[in-house]
């Protein structure tokens, strides 16, 4: 009986054994986030979809400029950080804005590990001030990653004190439609007008 007891504890702890290296085996197969490359993430506020960013008209403040002793291995411009989505987790999506008349959104997509999936800026661009022109620059990202660009335009003819002369008013809409895919591409079509 002595016998059979040990015989069941040895096996006990020799199954334990094994169970313990398949758990360590497993952990290192998921790759780890390096520190800087989460340093660098955190820089970025989490944002619930849908979004809507208006970059000729809201308000970012406050903004905070990507500190560059951090992000130079991720980004080498100075963009500002807008924040970053929920994905389906097999990589991470941030937008960043870049300072010009109106800001402009830039969409980059990273592997768990820090490399750069995929990068573009998710505006039209030409909107500003100006005189006998209004614009609006949007972008749209809804729940399921679908994005929608556009420059919603107005323009007319104006006198020589920059007054719209009545009538001569024109509406046109510039826009871009596609989507992040499951594995970290930015799927943009090309402008269309409508």
């Amino acid at each position: 009986m002595k016998k059979t007891i040990i015989l069941i504890g040895i096996i006990l702890f020799i199954s334990c054994k094994t169970e313990n290296n398949k758990s360590e085996k497993l952990t290192s197969e998921i790759p780890q986030v390096n520190d800087q490359f989460q340093s660098f993430i955190n820089q970025f506020p989490e944002i619930k979809l849908p979004i809507k960013i208006k970059g000729c008209e809201d308000d970012f403040q406050p903004l905070t400029e990507l500190k560059k002793e951090i992000s130079s291995p991720y980004e080498k411009e100075p963009y500002y950080a807008f924040g970053k989505i929920n994905t389906n987790g097999a990589y991470i999506a941030t937008i960043s804005l870049g300072a010009a008349d109106c800001f402009l959104p830039i969409l980059t997509t990273y592997e768990l590990n820090g490399e750069r999936i995929d990068s573009k800026t998710i505006a039209i661009g030409g909107c500003g001030q100006g005189p006998c022109f209004e614009c609006e620059e949007l972008v749209e990202i809804d729940e399921e990653l679908n994005v929608y660009i556009a420059n919603n335009l107005k323009y007319y003819e104006c006198n020589e004190d920059y007054e719209e002369i009545k009538g001569t008013k024109k509406e046109e809409t510039i826009y871009k439609t596609g989507k992040l895919t499951q594995k970290g591409k930015i799927e943009l079509t090309k402008e269309l007008k409508k």
